[in-house]
């Protein structure tokens, strides 16, 4: 029998009284390796238990709570294509077909402070200033708010010290891509996505109707062409930038080591310019699609805007696929981010912050946050 000095033994005993009631009984043999059979199975348990996902995180800020929102489900919302936020912690969202910019606090709720709602090219008093289709925005150290007024085809500014909209670049009619010139020269023809570099010294500006990217020097005000020679096709890799075709590029947005990284909507890819202007494909097949996997080998469906995530992952808004997918330059893998039972219809923003991912479901008017 085993006695109570052993004292190892005794201790893995009484751990599991319930598992092997009379297990006491058992000759030292038998009981030894129902011990050992025991702290196998324990250690196998310990060992896949890292496996087991959590179920994700998703909660709805604004808009329909339901995870699949019945179609015409009520809003305080009207199209948001983006989300960004300010030093205050504040959530700023514009609005497609609202035309509207608002904020939103957990506290305060959201909280309405430029455009009329109607579709025009009114620049003054914010309330009632006018805009045509806004795309997403940016928000400069002081507080300014840079938009892209896809259909006035301009980047419209918000300043909250005068509470004035005004324009700072393009002049509210289509216009070609001309290097290299002032911002109150620079037009633009349906302008989509605007991000801020990590300097913020820099905006970047898809200039979809032009098939480029450009930047605009925030302090300088020159525009410049960074890719695409306004030629509609798929750049070859290891081509250069500004001189490669591109198919509907649709945001673009750098890192910290100045690479830039761009969607196409009617490439179905992401791309990337390194250092040395040099632009290659790292996800697509060029082909519509939803294809997770190999980077090169998976598929999306008109992407639409992107941000970057946590150790260099990309995250896009994949909007004909209804979904959120993920690049991993680690792995060189896309993904598709599990949201669990929430649905998504035709989103058109994502924004990292605070360790959580916003995105904005455009088409069920709400904005829902994902913990990362």
């Amino acid at each position: 029998m085993i006695t109570a000095n052993n004292d190892s033994r005794t201790a893995r005993r009484s751990t599991s009284p319930h598992i092997l009631p009379e297990i006491t009984q058992l000759k030292p043999p038998h009981c030894l390796f129902f011990l050992r059979l025991l702290v196998s199975l324990s250690l196998i348990l310990t060992a896949i238990q890292p496996l087991v996902a959590d179920d994700p995180v998703v909660e709805v800020l604004i808009g329909p709570s339901d995870p699949a929102p019945a179609k015409g489900a009520l809003s305080d919302l009207d199209t948001p294509f983006a989300v960004e936020f300010n030093a205050l912690g504040e959530m700023l969202i514009v609005e497609y077909e609202g035309g509207r910019l608002l904020s939103w606090t957990a506290q305060n709720g959201l909280n309405h402070f430029a455009g009329n709602g109607k579709a025009g090219y009114v620049d003054g008093p914010a309330k009632s200033a006018e805009f045509n289709k806004l795309h997403n925005l940016v928000i400069l150290a002081d507080g300014s708010v840079l938009m892209s007024d896809h259909l006035n085809h301009a980047v419209r500014k918000y300043d909250p010290k005068t509470n004035l909209v005004s324009t700072l670049s393009g002049n509210g009619k289509p216009g070609p891509a001309v290097d290299s010139v002032s911002a109150s020269a620079a037009t633009f023809t349906q302008p989509i996505c605007v991000s801020l570099t990590p300097d913020q010294k820099s905006i970047l500006i898809a200039d979809i109707g032009n098939r480029c990217i450009r930047r605009l020097e925030l302090e300088t005000g020159l525009v410049t062409i960074i890719a695409g020679n306004g030629q509609s096709g798929s750049p070859e890799d290891g081509g250069v930038a500004k001189t490669s075709p591109l198919r509907d590029p649709r945001g673009a947005i750098q890192n910290d080591l100045r690479e830039i990284v761009l969607i196409e909507r009617g490439g179905h890819a992401v791309r990337k310019i390194d250092t040395a202007g040099k632009i290659t494909t790292i996800a697509g097949t060029g082909k519509a699609g939803h294809v997770d996997g190999d980077a090169l080998a998976a598929q999306l469906k008109g992407p639409k805007h992107l941000c970057f995530g946590p150790n260099g992952v990309v995250f896009i808004a994949d909007d004909e696929n209804h979904a959120i997918r993920k690049y991993d330059s680690s792995t060189k893998t896309l993904s598709t981010v599990d949201l669990g039972e929430y649905k998504l219809q035709r989103p058109h923003g994502v924004c990292v912050h605070d360790g959580w991912l916003y995105i904005a479901d455009s088409y069920q008017n709400r904005v829902l946050r994902l913990k990362l």
